[in-house]
């Protein structure tokens, strides 16, 4: 061989040193344009895992009526109410208009029951005295010592300013402008009558009481006044004779 031809050749470990750093440089290449999608990838999935909602949270298990224990309670009566035992068998409260509704009915029911549950028994043992202090025709004589009423009857003798009287509340009750004790709460039946100042002083706990005992005493006079009509209407003697 020619001498310069062999001084051009490299080294067999000089070669094997170049091949080396060939090898090492295209696997470093190779990984330069490898790395990167993998690290793509685990973007995207990361994103993705954060683009998805959690799945939604299962319902609360309806709640047992207070009022009928083999009977759920239904979906409008979740206890936040005051008074509200559940009791709803028929279904009719099926919207928060309806359920506003029938506590605005029911309410005022309860106070015109505890009015006539409280009256009936006075008309019957206080009418006839007082008709002999004043030296007038007592109404219970009309009505063989019944208090005055529809199925009773007596209502005719009562005088006419009475019923004016009456209409005269009743209209300004119903136009007459009110102030709500709670106008933010909005309570059913808040009429802002509170002439003692009892509702200022009590604390929230308090007025929730009160407003469960007022629904409790408005449905006890309810059941009540409907005992007192039927008692007489069937046995058409006084519930509470006077003496």
């Amino acid at each position: 061989a020619h001498p310069s031809a062999t001084r051009d050749l490299p080294s067999p470990p000089r070669a094997v040193a170049m091949f080396t750093s060939l090898a090492l440089a295209s696997a470093g290449f190779a990984s330069n344009m490898v790395a990167p999608t993998r690290v793509n990838s685990a973007v995207t999935s990361i994103r993705m895992d954060e683009a998805v909602p959690p799945p939604p949270s299962p319902p609360p298990a309806p709640m047992q009526s207070k009022a009928l224990p083999f009977m759920k309670a239904p979906k409008m009566l979740d206890g936040s109410m005051a008074g509200d035992n559940g009791f709803d068998p028929l279904g009719l409260a099926d919207s928060e208009s309806r359920l506003s509704f029938y506590r605005e009915a029911e309410i005022r029911h309860c106070r015109l029951a505890m009015l006539a549950a409280a009256n009936w028994p006075l008309a019957e043992l206080l009418n006839k005295p007082i008709a002999r202090l004043l030296n007038v025709p007592a109404l219970t004589d009309y009505t063989a010592g019944r208090a005055p009423s529809i199925p009773n009857g007596g209502l005719g003798q009562v005088s006419a300013v009475f019923w004016l009287l009456v209409i005269a509340i009743g209209v300004l009750a119903e136009v007459g402008e009110i102030s709500p004790l709670e106008p933010s709460a909005k309570l059913a039946g808040d009429l802002g009558f509170d002439p003692l100042g009892f509702w200022g002083k009590m604390s929230k706990q308090e007025k929730r009481d009160m407003q469960d005992k007022e629904l409790a005493n408005g449905r006890l006079a309810m059941v009540a006044i409907t005992a007192f009509v039927l008692e007489e209407f069937v046995s058409k003697s006084p519930a509470f004779p006077s003496f």
